[in-house]
């Protein structure tokens, strides 16, 4: 008996193991799975438009422009590509902050209303304030958004102490329909400018160009660098605030310093894509669960989950009605909507 007592440590640690190193694995392969998919993609994106321009041209393309296909591969698709993967890392690690801060899986940049206030105020600068519109179009996009996402905490907080998943999802539903509306009135009141603000109530790298890119570039990185360097006082945070404080983490100023790099990321790439919607929803979650909530593995992978859900919703569009392109922002919602709800009824329903 003594000597079976004796194995028991040793046969635990033996069974226990392999689980570490599956783990690891499994991290290690959807990785893998993640950047082929992506590469894949860029390849993808780049072949595919209204002229045919062979493979063995993308190389050389990328680092000059001599004859026509090398021009519109670098003038056009190029910049395509790269916005959308950019906007997806944005939205994507945006979408996992913000359900860490509000501890609520139902937290997104859509569903609270964040994209929709950066995609007002830019409308109203452009259609109504004309002295506004000289402003640089990602600092209207920046206050948007944060006017948006204080008010739907504060409306779904209110008297109420915390703030449960329903009524967040109740609040940001209704700050978001609020305006969208108002900003299709803006649109309609104002015939000489609806086709350069179109996009806006969908969303979509259809425009892209390098200037875009070069505006998004310096937010999207601080935003980045920013949450990964907050990735353990997320996972202390996720422990629920008594356990975080006890470990000696400051819960207000994490919650304030990720709800700030929130407003980066969305603000940045609502200013140059639009409101792109359900990618800072759909990609967290998806992510949980094949490589658990660890944040120091979740952000990373989201980044680039995000960018290929986004490339992928691009390449998609231009297949719905050749050859018209719809934007990408429509196939994100056909794909975000279902999952939205299947989450949201997931949830205990709570007054």
């Amino acid at each position: 008996m003594s000597v079976d007592t004796a194995a028991q440590p040793a046969q635990e640690a033996v069974h226990q193991r392999p689980k570490i190193v599956t783990s690891k694995q499994r991290v290690t392969w959807v990785s893998l799975a993640l950047l082929v998919l992506v590469v894949a993609g860029v390849v993808w994106g780049l072949s595919i438009g209204s002229q045919q321009i062979s493979l063995s041209r993308l190389p050389g393309a990328i680092v000059r422009a001599d004859e026509p296909d090398e021009l519109i591969i670098q003038s056009i698709r190029l910049p395509r590509v790269v916005l959308a993967l950019c906007v997806g890392a944005a939205l994507a690690v945006a979408g996992a902050l913000m359900q860490a801060v509000a501890a609520n899986p139902l937290a997104a940049p859509e569903i609270m209303g964040v994209n929709a206030g950066a995609v007002f105020v830019v409308v109203l600068a452009i259609t109504v304030v004309p002295s506004l519109s000289g402003a640089p179009t990602i600092l209207l996009a920046f206050g948007g958004a944060a006017a948006a996402g204080v008010s739907v905490m504060l409306l779904a907080g209110s008297g109420r102490g915390r703030v449960s998943p329903v009524r967040l999802a109740l609040a940001g539903v209704t700050a978001s329909s609020l305006l969208i509306s108002l900003t299709q009135v803006l649109i309609i009141f104002d015939e000489n400018s609806t086709d350069s603000v179109l996009f806006w109530l969908v969303g979509g790298v259809n425009f892209a160009g390098w200037q875009d890119i070069r505006n998004l570039l310096p937010w999207l990185v601080l935003g980045l660098i920013g949450a990964f360097a907050m990735a353990r006082s997320l996972n202390l945070l996720a422990l629920g605030d008594d356990m975080a404080r006890g470990l000696g983490q400051n819960v207000e100023r994490t919650r304030m310093t990720g709800s700030a790099l929130v407003i980066v990321l969305c603000g940045a790439a609502v200013s140059v894509a639009g409101p792109v919607a359900f990618i800072g929803l759909v990609v967290p979650h998806i992510l949980r669960r094949l490589v658990g909530s660890s944040y120091t593995v979740l952000l990373p992978l989201c980044s680039i989950g995000g960018g290929a859900l986004v490339l992928y919703a691009d390449i998609s569009s231009r297949y719905v009605k050749p050859p018209f392109e719809v934007p990408a922002g429509v196939v994100t919602a056909l794909i975000g909507a279902p999952i939205f709800v299947y989450l949201a009824r997931r949830q205990k329903v709570t007054s």
